[in-house]
């Protein structure tokens, strides 16, 4: 995903956030003085500020990072955001060995109404605070606020299970223990804590490429429940970790649809992370659908989207291929799923399926997967697939095995007869491995590509045999 919910590393438990309040008061016309007037101190950009504490967390600057939430914090008019905020600024200073500061900074949160004691209490970046004289008083008013709130805070996700995925070298088991990731417990994800482990895991073992994926269902069975993959890249596979020159360019945004799109996103996330959006039926006007348009909040946004996008698909695909941030490009590759048509659409987007970003390739590959399952015939080369399921990253690879799926649904069973030996000879091992995994979108695409190639059904271990059958001379 990765969006910011309140429940995922609490240094992203963010709100969209307007302009700051401090402005100063225009004087009266009766009083107005002869003389000029002071100059007015310019206005505080709470957003520009909150953008400056994530960038500073991921960059694990976490002095920084306390000093710019709290700063988004003291900008902002609302109280419930600056709550959520303060938190965030707790988070990064008890990260600092700041922990009187950050204790500091949750009473204050606390004092602003925020209400989720139960993070507080499993946030394994507040570990340090819990004890410390004072900590239970601002538990104990986090769960009042909790009471007195119109609506329950949403409860803590639980993680439903741990793959670990891509490398010989190292075994699963050693990397859950290094990573101290416990199944079946309300769950708080701190990416800067998964930052630094994966760090020692690539000096450790040699690898290449090490990456925490954690992913959050919130609609359908799995609803509620969490995973985590770790991907792990052996350093004779490095060129699985080949990509596409990162863009350095700043080409116009065309009727300002990204800065719309990415608007329209920051609100809807913020919906969700308040179990405001409801995800179990999205409404879209298009085949691709992610969360929808179905809040009061989000109606008008989509409108804009089906009239301006088919005439801009060219300016879109410029963007996509030249921006120099990812968020622009990841925007773009969402609204080229409003192109009138699906082949210009298509051609544009198969070329950034080895951007250089992770969530560019995934919100490139969602759209092809989209757009391939509504057609009536292949759309995508099954050459650029198969290369996809080698990326790294579980995004890449589910995404990736799901367009497969959608292809070769669409194929001719004498076209997928003559296919069939390729397939299997370069993703045939991925596949049965993948058959193995716990979570449902990482698993479920391979058994779908095995069953649509086999014309069979199996458990992991059944189709370990059935792959070495095809594989005998």
């Amino acid at each position: 995903m990765k969006r910011s919910l309140a429940f995922l590393a609490c240094a992203l438990a963010v709100a969209l956030l307007g302009p700051g309040c401090a402005h100063a008061p225009a004087p009266t016309a009766a009083s107005a003085p002869a003389v000029a007037p002071a100059p007015t101190a310019a206005p505080v950009d709470a957003n520009a500020l909150r953008q400056e504490a994530e960038a500073a967390y991921f960059a694990l600057d976490f002095p920084r990072c306390a000093e710019r939430y709290r700063s988004s914090a003291d900008a902002s008019p609302e109280a419930a955001t600056r709550g959520e905020l303060l938190y965030s600024a707790a988070c990064c200073a008890s990260l600092a060995g700041a922990h009187q500061e950050g204790l500091g900074l949750l009473r204050r949160a606390v004092q602003e109404g925020y209400p989720q004691a139960d993070t507080l209490a499993n946030d394994p970046e507040l570990r340090p605070l819990r004890a410390l004289e004072g900590w239970d008083a601002v538990l104990a008013q986090a769960r009042a606020n909790a009471q007195k709130a119109p609506k329950p805070p949403p409860p803590l996700r639980v993680l439903a299970g741990v793959d670990v995925y891509g490398s010989r070298r190292v075994d699963a088991e050693t990397v859950r223990r290094a990573f101290g990731f416990e199944v079946g417990r309300p769950f708080v994800f701190s990416q800067a804590l998964v930052t630094m482990k994966e760090t020692e895991l690539r000096r450790q073992y040699a690898l290449a490429f090490s990456h925490v994926a954690y992913i959050s269902y919130h609609a359908g069975a799995e609803a509620g429940r969490d995973y985590i993959t770790v991907d792990l890249v052996d350093e004779d596979e490095a060129w699985r970790l080949k990509f596409l020159p990162e863009p350095a360019g700043h080409p116009e945004d065309p009727e300002g649809l990204v800065a719309r799109w990415r608007e329209y996103e920051d609100r809807a996330w913020t919906l969700l992370r308040r179990g405001e959006l409801d995800l179990a039926k999205p409404v879209c006007r298009v085949t691709h659908c992610s969360l929808g348009f179905g809040h009061p909040e989000l109606s008008s946004f989509e409108p804009v989207f089906v009239e301006k996008v088919p005439a801009r698909v060219d300016a879109l695909a410029r963007v996509l291929r030249e921006d120099a941030d990812p968020k622009n490009r990841a925007a773009a590759a969402f609204l080229l799923a409003y192109a009138s048509e699906s082949g210009p659409a298509i051609e544009r987007l198969v070329g950034s399926i080895r951007d250089s970003s992770p969530l560019v390739r995934n919100n490139v590959l969602r759209v092809l997967g989209a757009l391939q399952r509504n057609a009536d015939r292949p759309l995508v080369e099954l050459s650029r697939v198969l290369d996809a399921m080698a990326l790294p990253q579980t995004t890449d690879r589910n995404k990736a095995t799901s367009l497969l799926a959608a292809v070769l649904e669409k194929t001719s069973p004498s076209e997928l007869t003559a296919r069939r030996a390729d397939i299997l000879r370069q993703a045939g091992a991925q596949l049965v491995a993948m058959t193995a995994l716990q979570q449902p979108i990482n698993r479920d695409p391979a058994r779908t590509v095995l069953e649509r190639l086999s014309g069979e059904q199996h458990d992991s271990e059944g189709w370990r045999v059935w792959l070495r059958k095809q594989q005998r001379p």
